[in-house]
């Protein structure tokens, strides 16, 4: 079987990043087998080819970047696309709403499939621009009685409950998975991550990974750590991520407001190679995101045991298992966040439990290998 993942998005693939989802789920195919390659798009007049290795005794991936054209944010790829296309058994898109996959629905004759992952949120109503353009997009193209026969993997529960909605009839909820591969580090050479750790001894870390913007509801995370800094000020509230320099002003002017400053520790950014020991190091994960089509830091958390508490989202709806092995709270219900932490932060056992089923849902069934064996199962359906 020969597998051809078009990354749709219309930028360019930085291929030593981390979390390249199509290149996680390539590598993983091929690792069981299968070829697997990549389109991915280039702005500029030319089509190349890269080779990715991944791993000694693999072939490597073939990254096709094909030149295109981006239409608000529609890729419009080269026409050299369909002999790519001719050259694989499987073909798969993303995002039901790409322009590109009406072209592909016309003209492939094999096997469509598309890995889907926004879907209807309230905040993200604010951002009127997605929304705008789906309208459009059903109105014209969603009528297309072949894409009642397309299957769509979910990345989440609420992205699957987003495509029923749209009448999408074949669906899967396949989650997002974590490469290991990318964590097997032995030691950390981060000094800034050493003195955490050499000042721990009193104190406990509450860790929040990602980008300083509304979205994320940074501003309700300074607010909830403030009642938990004021029932036990040995808590530290640890931040990483760069934002907006207005966002972030308002961020540290409320930490200053509080009389915080010493309590939260603030790094812009870490390596990837350094998570992992940031991750150890501290006693509970917090993301009190008000959209997220699934976030890898909720992932990452519960991989290094890390009991997460969260709102309900993407990653959230489909991987935590409320109680069990980690918390999906109210964001409007401040006391209850308050409660439910100093819980988990308070015992031990608790805490122990939580983090362990954390890592346990991780391994079995949100790796990348174990992703790929639910795409597997699909494909073969249909050859």
């Amino acid at each position: 079987m020969k597998i051809l993942l078009i990354r749709m998005y219309p930028t360019k693939m930085t291929t030593n990043n981390y979390n390249v989802q199509e290149l996680g789920l390539a590598k993983s195919l091929r690792k069981k087998g299968y070829i697997c390659d990549v389109v991915s798009y280039n702005a500029s007049d030319e089509t190349y080819i890269k080779k990715i290795e991944i791993g000694k005794g693999y072939n490597p991936i073939i990254n096709y970047c094909v030149n295109g054209k981006n239409i608000l944010k529609n890729c419009f790829f080269n026409p050299v696309i369909y002999e790519l296309i001719n050259k694989y058994d499987i073909v798969q898109t993303e995002e039901y709403d790409q322009l590109q996959n009406v072209q592909l629905l016309k003209k492939i004759n094999k096997p469509l499939y598309i890995y889907h992952g926004p879907y209807y949120n309230k905040f993200n109503l604010y951002n009127l621009k997605y929304y705008l353009k789906t309208i459009i997009y059903d109105l014209f193209f969603l009528n297309n009685p072949n894409y009642k026969k397309v299957l769509v993997f979910s990345k989440s529960k609420l992205a699957e409950s987003f495509l029923k909605k749209k009448k999408f009839k074949n669906i899967k909820t396949v989650g997002v998975g974590i490469d290991l591969d990318k964590f097997k580090i032995n030691t950390c050479t981060n000094e800034k991550i050493d003195l955490l750790i050499r000042n721990k001894e009193n104190s406990k870390y509450v860790l929040y990974v990602g980008k300083l913007e509304p979205r994320r509801n940074v501003i309700f995370l300074i607010k909830l750590f403030r009642k938990i800094h004021f029932h036990d000020n040995n808590i530290k509230l640890i931040i990483v991520g760069n934002g907006k320099r207005k966002y972030k002003d308002k961020c540290f002017k409320l930490i200053n407001k509080y009389h915080l400053k010493e309590s939260v520790i603030y790094y812009e950014a870490f390596n990837q190679e350094d998570l992992p020991f940031l991750y150890q190091c501290c006693d509970l994960f917090i993301l009190p995101t008000n959209y997220e089509i699934f976030g890898m830091v909720i992932l990452e958390a519960m991989y290094f045991k890390l009991p997460v508490v969260t709102t309900l989202n993407g990653g959230s709806s489909t991987i935590i298992e409320n109680g069990t092995n980690g918390f999906i709270l109210d964001k409007n219900k401040i006391d209850n966040w308050v409660k439910i932490i100093e819980k988990i932060l308070n015992d031990d056992k608790l805490r122990n439990k939580i983090a362990y089923s954390a890592y346990k849902t991780i391994i079995e069934n949100y790796t990348w290998d174990k992703i790929a064996d639910k795409f597997i199962e699909e494909y073969k359906k249909y050859m």
